[in-house]
């Protein structure tokens, strides 16, 4: 239950960040920054199980 609060929380701020920079207009390398930010928040969010499954399980309806 902890495990999935602390998921929540850090969803919540990649959320967050993602929302702030569509609005704030941000030069190229600010963008990058925001990137990098969202990029590390869901790597901790991600068990190595979750990420194995986001990159590994595709859906069994797509043919392509």
């Amino acid at each position: 239950m902890e495990n999935l609060t602390k998921q929540q929380l850090t969803l919540s701020r990649i959320q967050l960040i993602a929302d702030i920079s569509q609005t704030a207009q941000c030069n190229p390398q600010e963008f990058l920054v925001v990137m990098s930010l969202i990029s590390e928040l869901a790597s901790q969010a991600l068990t190595d199980e979750h990420a194995d499954a986001l990159y590994y399980n595709g859906s069994t309806d797509d043919t392509h």
